[in-house]
């Protein structure tokens, strides 16, 4: 059975606001989001395990009793306008700054032009989304736009598909290496996370891909269109998470036989690749049923065509 997803969006009712995008509104949307909730929506269900309010860094954690692995999600930054805030995923902490089997920090880069925000998540992972607001449209019509314009990041337990697996919470993003303040989000072709061993072992952490099966780098007219409208069927593809056949474990096996750093590791949760680029004109959000169940497509700096499952993620 899986677990129910919820939407949070800066145009609910009763939902805190963007007005300067400094850290402590961020902080504010986070704890509304997944602790206190806010308007009628109820919150994910993360509790906040630790907290310096003048230092403006906080720390929160998600539920084991969903099936989630207690993993740790911090988040600080500069109190200033429109600030760069820095988020980090580990699998345990003692303290703020103090991690444990930690993965390289992300930055959410604030802008004047970016005044709206989405969360769309579960009790173990959600996606934190940073919306350009003088421009509503699903892309910036340019291919070589900054990619600050369309940020989004998945934290939480990626779905694996190894029972028992001891290190499934991590931070998804655009950008590979050690720490970036200067990042793509998850809409980017290449997806990025690092996992320790599957049996919790000291093996160190390796970092796996999610590659797009369908090119998104195209930003013509000819993806303007819409699907629904020319009665094209999506086919959506999950991303899967994978390192290189023949790396090695800390035992010397090759990831292709490896059962602790296995080739395929976990899926995205609720990531879709469609067949179908378009939309690119239109505005957000757009939300649409497929085969019955609603998704909602991710704005980019390309021809769109990621989509969320928005009703159920970890069946």
């Amino acid at each position: 059975m899986g677990l129910p997803v919820t939407v949070y969006r800066y145009t609910d009712a009763g939902a805190p606001q963007l007005v300067n995008a400094n850290t402590s509104e961020w902080i504010n949307i986070l704890k509304k989001v997944l602790v206190e909730g806010y308007g009628t929506k109820a919150p994910l269900g993360w509790t906040l395990e630790f907290e310096n309010a003048a230092a403006f860094k906080v720390a929160f954690r998600n539920t084991t009793t969903d099936g989630g692995s207690g993993g740790y999600f911090q988040f600080s930054g500069p109190n200033s306008n429109n600030a760069t805030c820095l988020m980090w995923a580990s699998a345990g902490m003692s303290d703020l700054d103090a991690f444990i089997k930690e993965v390289p920090y992300r930055a959410l880069m604030n802008q004047s032009t970016h005044r709206g925000w989405e969360i769309i998540g579960t009790s173990r992972g959600f996606y934190l989304i940073l919306h350009q607001t003088n421009k509503m449209k699903m892309s910036d019509g340019n291919s070589i736009s900054s990619y600050s314009y369309f940020q989004m990041y998945f934290i939480g337990d990626a779905e694996s598909f190894y029972a028992n697996d001891q290190s499934t919470f991590t931070l998804i993003s655009g950008t590979g290496g050690g720490n970036a303040s200067n990042n793509f989000g998850v809409n980017n072709n290449v997806k990025f996370a690092r996992f320790y061993d599957v049996d919790g072992g000291n093996g160190g952490v390796k970092e796996y891909t999610a590659n797009d099966p369908f090119t998104g780098n195209n930003n013509t007219a000819s993806y303007n269109q819409n699907a629904e409208t020319l009665g094209i069927q999506h086919i959506l593809s999950p991303l899967l998470l994978t390192i290189t056949y023949n790396s090695t474990d800390r035992n010397g096996d090759v990831a292709a036989s490896s059962m602790i750093s296995p080739m395929v590791r976990a899926k995205i949760p609720g990531m879709y690749s469609s067949c179908f680029m378009g939309y690119r004109d239109e505005d957000w959000p757009i939300d649409l049923p497929m085969n019955g169940v609603m998704h909602t497509l991710l704005r980019s700096n390309f021809a769109p065509h990621l989509w969320i499952n928005t009703e159920q993620w970890y069946d």
